[in-house]
């Protein structure tokens, strides 16, 4: 690879590295923090609940809008206006003295947020050659995922509001580091051509599109529905099995440890069959089996939970290949439009599983209910896989009307 290909591939794999950090802040130091902020502990769940959300919404349409920005400016601006605006609004959570400055500071710095990994994708695999470009996506993901580790084995250690401030800090460095990263050559041609870019409307105006892009969202639907419920509410749904309270943090490291894993498996899966396809019905087989047996034989120690985080995500993580795939699938006017609202608008359907989950626990079976909620998800994923097309070893360097 080339020094550019280089620069743009660790750019975007730190850039990743700090999103992830930021982002899973709160869901870490969630009761740690609205305790000090004085909620009382019947509330913890239902107003962490309400600030998840606003940051999920804060995902979902800065999405959007930032994916506008790489198609109409540049991948490269893109990447510099969501790193700036989510270091920013990370470093004030450290301040807040209110929930309600604190649920929107959270939808800010979600916006922010939802940039970095679309453009970052966009960005290299508009860069790299088809040879190199499911390893370097790969190698993107899964190291910017250490981002999760890092920051929940700091949580015992680090104080809330310090961690914030170490989040935003982290992110203005890199924005020193990004001067150096080229723009996208294909970009560049794009941007020369009197075609539409970045146009919300138009894009959505094709019913392929829409059904390509709605069929890659319910792909990565379970990786979501257990992140929005046997990891953020860890504490209660280890309580209602009877063990011991498995804090966010411990949780989220095993989750987490599992992705990093089962992205790379999952990239590096896609290339060896050579179907992006394949690779993804794999992984959500696998995530329709482990709920049934989780159901059946449910976690009997704390051991047992954070072996089902691990092993789950794993073998069921296919986001790393959804996001490719992705990539692959629309043209270069529309390609950081749609990298960017994927990563936030999966994401985001986690508010679907998280409200379902926190309206329905205290009526049905807390373990019966989460893994309904997942297998729903698999099940769905499954059946579009159907009505989606193979797009490995596809070439870049074309444009949609």
């Amino acid at each position: 690879m080339s020094k550019a290909q280089i620069i743009a591939l660790l750019a975007g794999a730190l850039g990743y590295f700090v999103d992830i950090f930021d982002i899973l802040l709160f869901q870490i130091y969630r009761v740690q923090s609205l305790k000090e902020l004085g909620v009382t502990d019947d509330e913890l769940l239902s107003t962490g609940a309400v600030i998840l959300n606003l940051q999920f919404l804060g995902l979902l349409t800065g999405g959007v809008f930032f994916g506008y920005l790489g198609d109409k400016l540049g991948r490269k601006t893109a990447l510099f206006a969501t790193i700036f605006l989510y270091s920013i609004t990370t470093l004030l959570c450290a301040f807040v003295q209110s929930t309600f400055i604190y649920g929107i500071l959270r939808f800010l710095c979600g916006f922010g947020l939802a940039g970095e990994l679309g453009a970052a994708v966009t960005l290299v695999s508009e860069q790299l050659d088809p040879k190199h470009r499911g390893w370097g996506l790969g190698f993107l993901i899964s190291f910017g995922l250490l981002g999760v580790i890092v920051a929940s084995l700091i949580s015992d250690y680090v104080y809330w509001r310090n961690a914030y401030i170490l989040g935003g800090v982290l992110g203005l460095l890199l924005l020193i580091f990004r001067f150096s990263v080229s723009e996208s050559d294909i970009f560049l041609k794009t941007q020369a051509e009197t075609l539409s870019r970045g146009n919300v409307f138009q894009f959505f105006s094709s019913f392929k599109r829409t059904r390509d892009f709605l069929i890659l969202i319910i792909f990565t639907g379970h990786i979501f529905a257990v992140l929005g419920t046997f990891m953020t509410f860890s504490p209660e749904i280890s309580k209602k099995l009877g063990l011991d309270p498995i804090p966010v943090s411990t949780a989220i490291f095993y989750g987490y440890l599992g992705i990093i894993i089962g992205d790379f498996v999952g990239v590096g899966l896609s290339e060896l069959l050579k179907s992006r396809l394949l690779a993804i019905r794999i992984c959500l087989i696998f995530s329709l089996l482990i709920p049934i047996y989780i159901y059946i034989f449910p976690p009997q120690t704390a051991l047992g939970y954070k072996l089902f985080l691990l092993v789950f995500y794993i073998l069921t993580s296919n986001f790393g290949v959804v996001a490719l795939s992705c990539a692959e699938t629309f043209g270069s006017n529309f390609r950081a439009l749609s990298t960017s609202s994927l990563t936030n608008f999966a994401r985001a359907t986690s508010i679907i599983s998280i409200t379902v989950f926190k309206n329905f626990i205290n009526n049905v079976d807390t373990v019966l209910l989460a893994t309904t909620i997942i297998i729903s998800w698999s099940i769905l994923g499954l059946i579009f896989s159907f009505f989606y097309s193979e797009t490995y070893g596809k070439n870049l360097d074309f444009t949609e009307s």
